[in-house]
């Protein structure tokens, strides 16, 4: 008796530890960082919703971009903080929803030496070395989107971080960089080295989705505990790395519409369902 008491103790333990791990919402990040620092910019934010909501969330790091896109695929995460490409394509594709956003416009600037007098326009770069992260960086894919004809476009050089795209055009290892237009006025503020050969136009910036697992009700939770001070507070790494420590805002649907189109270039999200329903939304049918 006592051996069958504590077989069913212990099935009843494992059914509810299997269904608090279920009912875990993930939230993640692109594999920007170390999973250390991940875990500092992030995990504060799982922590504060769980205790503001009653609900469980846990910080996921993601270590390399091929398991980000693939878990994002499969609707892997409930939260998710990235560019606004992705936050497009989830939108689009798999039911998400913006909850808050980095209230900073985002803009893109090609940039070249400023010694270098050949250069002047985006068709200038054709066979022409550029400076930009791997894809799917939006810089990357929004400069690459530029040249139709994939014989007929610059040679990607990828480095990671946008002080080395700026050092790589400063240095004469690239002809042409991208990063965004806050970043090179800090690398160079006078343009003493390089200048700007195209400005692109702004973007919304980056965001936070929430998944079709959470409820509405829930989401609108989410958005109103993080716009309170506290939230803000859990907020706080996040802010400092990416908002130069401005509050985050709330974000809608709407604001983000179309971006995604920019992925059809994009070879982890070049399904064919992908780009057809990206091709249809371009030509207008």
């Amino acid at each position: 008796m006592y051996l069958f008491k504590a077989k069913v103790v212990f099935v009843l333990l494992s059914v509810l530890l299997s269904n608090t791990v279920l009912a875990a919402y993930v939230f993640t990040a692109p594999p920007r960082e170390s999973s250390s620092k991940g875990n500092k910019v992030y995990k504060p934010i799982a922590e504060f919703l769980t205790a503001a909501t009653g609900e469980h969330f846990v910080y996921k790091h993601q270590n390399t971009w091929a398991e980000y896109v693939a878990g994002m695929k499969e609707q892997k995460y409930d939260l998710v903080f990235d560019g606004p490409h992705f936050v497009d394509w989830r939108i689009h594709n798999i039911e998400h929803s913006t909850l808050l956003k980095i209230p900073h416009l985002l803009q893109w600037r090609v940039i070249v030496r400023q010694d270098n007098k050949t250069i002047t326009k985006l068709s200038d770069l054709v066979g022409k070395t550029a400076c930009a992260p791997g894809s799917p960086n939006f810089g990357m894919l929004n400069l690459f989107n530029h040249f139709k004809d994939e014989t007929k476009q610059p040679v990607h050089v990828q480095v990671k971080g946008w002080n080395n795209v700026y050092e790589g055009v400063k240095s004469g290892k690239c002809v042409a960089g991208v990063l965004p237009k806050k970043n090179h006025k800090i690398y160079d503020a006078d343009l003493e080295f390089t200048r700007s050969i195209h400005t692109h136009l702004p973007y919304p910036n980056q965001a936070i989705t929430a998944g079709k697992r959470i409820p509405e009700s829930l989401r609108e939770k989410i958005r109103e505990v993080l716009l309170t001070d506290e939230g803000q507070k859990s907020l706080e790494n996040l802010r400092e790395r990416y908002t130069g420590g401005a509050k985050l805002v709330s974000a809608e649907d709407e604001e983000y519409d179309t971006i995604h189109a920019v992925l059809i270039k994009a070879k982890s999200f070049g399904h064919i369902e992908y780009v057809e329903k990206s091709i249809n939304m371009i030509v207008g049918h």
